[in-house]
Order: C-alpha cells, then sequence, then structure tokens
C-alpha cells in the first residue's frame, strides 16, 4: 500500500530519466526526445494534481531548467549522476504538487496537520522554483558564453523565465492563505502580474551587469539564485503581512554576507571580458 502510494511519481520520474538518456546520451539535440521529455513533464503535472493546469507551469519551468543546465554540462562522467539528480527533482515537484494541490482534506483532520501538509507542499514546490532559478540561469548563461548568443535574448529568456517563477509562487501563497482562511489584503496578494514582472525586470538587469564582469556560468547562477531568494523572502513577508525590520535587515544581512561569500570564493577568468 505504501510502495503503490509513490508508483505514482517514481514511474513518470523513471520515465524522465529514461528520455534524459536517450537526449543527452551523445549530446546531440533530439526535437523528438525534447518533445517527449515535456510531454511526460507536463501530463504528470496534469494528471497527479487531477487536471489543474497551474502546476502545469511548474512542471515547464523546472524541466527546462534541468535541459538547459545540461546542454551546457561538460563532464561526461557526471552524467548519470545529473540525471539521476534531475529526476528526484522532478519526482520531488510531482509530490509537492500533489501535497498542495490534490491531498483530499481527512474530516477528522486538526487545523494543525493541515497547515503541515500545506506548509510541506508550499515548501517544496518553493524548493523546486529556486533550484529551478540557479539551473535555468546557470544554463542561459552557459549557452551564451559558449554560443555567443546576442545579449538581448539571453536576457529576454531570462525574463520570461523569472515572471513565470515570480507569477507562480505569489499565486500559491494567495490559494495558501485562502486555504488557510488568513485575512490578508486581497488586493495586495492578487497582484501576481505587477511582482512578477518586477522580479523579472530585477534578475534581467542583474544577469545583463553581470555580463560585463569575468564571471562563470555558475557564479552567475549563484549570485541569481542568492538575489531572488533575498527578494522573494521579503515579498513573502510582506504578502503575509509579516514584514518587519528585524526581517528586511536579516535578508539584507544573508545577501551581503552570501554574495562577499560568492565573490570571494569563485574563480574569475579576467581574459573572458578582453
Amino acid at each position: 500500500m505504501y510502495i503503490s502510494k509513490y508508483l505514482k511519481f517514481a514511474v513518470p520520474a523513471l520515465m524522465f530519466f529514461i528520455v534524459l538518456d536517450i537526449f543527452f546520451r551523445s549530446f546531440a539535440l533530439s526535437f523528438n526526445s525534447l518533445f517527449v521529455l515535456f510531454l511526460i513533464s507536463t501530463l504528470s503535472a496534469f494528471w497527479i494534481t487531477r487536471y489543474k493546469f497551474l502546476p502545469v507551469l511548474l512542471s515547464l519551468i523546472s524541466s527546462s531548467s534541468i535541459v538547459l543546465f545540461f546542454i551546457t554540462f561538460g563532464e561526461k562522467n557526471l552524467q548519470y549522476i545529473y540525471m539521476a539528480f534531475s529526476s528526484m527533482l522532478f519526482m520531488f515537484s510531482l509530490i509537492g504538487m500533489d501535497k498542495f494541490f490534490a491531498r483530499k482534506s481527512d474530516p477528522g483532520e486538526s487545523k494543525e496537520m493541515k497547515i503541515s501538509i500545506l506548509d510541506s507542499g508550499f515548501n517544496l514546490n518553493q524548493s523546486i522554483i529556486m533550484f529551478s532559478i540557479f539551473l535555468f540561469s546557470s544554463g542561459i548563461y552557459g549557452i551564451y558564453t559558449d554560443l555567443g548568443f546576442p545579449t538581448w535574448i539571453v536576457l529576454a529568456v531570462i525574463f520570461l523565465e523569472t515572471l513565470a517563477s515570480t507569477f507562480y509562487l505569489t499565486k500559491i501563497n494567495f490559494i495558501k492563505s485562502k486555504e488557510l482562511e488568513l485575512h490578508l489584503d486581497s488586493a495586495k496578494n492578487k497582484t501576481f502580474g505587477f511582482y512578477s514582472f518586477l522580479f523579472a525586470l530585477l534578475i534581467s538587469e542583474l544577469v545583463w551587469a553581470l555580463s560585463f564582469w569575468p564571471s562563470n556560468q555558475l557564479t552567475v547562477g549563484a549570485i541569481v539564485l542568492i538575489s531572488y531568494y533575498t527578494a522573494w523572502n521579503v515579498l513573502r513577508s510582506y504578502l503575509r503581512n509579516e514584514l518587519t525590520r528585524s526581517t528586511i535587515m536579516y535578508n539584507l544581512s544573508f545577501f551581503i554576507v552570501s554574495g562577499i561569500i560568492m565573490i570571494i570564493t569563485s574563480k574569475w577568468d579576467i581574459l573572458a571580458t578582453i
């Protein structure tokens, strides 16, 4: 019973791994395999969440980030480790969707238990977005440096990905607030488009600034992740009416300390900018 419960997550994850292996066996692009990969991810999300469309957005964000990062993956001996990690990431995204979107409430369930399960699903969804932000920004920046794409194309793709990610996070934050009957400012929480546009513009400008630095794709991905994570923590506190001076100072301190650590520990290629 316990095993069969998780087969609905394990089987799509295994299929994801197999198609990913076919797609990247010789690091040659196969659009047929790419189509199957996205089909598996979107249909799995649609089925597990009982035919809801919003989780499909998370599935598209995560699968596209996995593909983009793997295109620039240079270490072939680590190929299967990354594919296993990607499949696990996909499986946990399905579990998070199931907990947040599809789970039926038990009539005898306490409010504390309901809050705990909703929190668990929300945190899993949020974590998948954060992983995707890193993989996507690293991948697209790696393609930019390897293939010499015009900067505006990279910025446009980053803008769209951040727009979709922030829309998804703000939307599920609002859904969670409604489920828990939290009396928050409805108008403030429904402005999904404004916050999504603001975050997309912020991250695009950040990547544009980093393009002038002698930075590699992993460094760019890490800095983008730190910046996005900090901004999202502040926004989430604001949407939940929990924003305080200490929250701002904590996140600002995290951003500064993490940024300094990244600058000190990263390998900077001065010749890359000459």
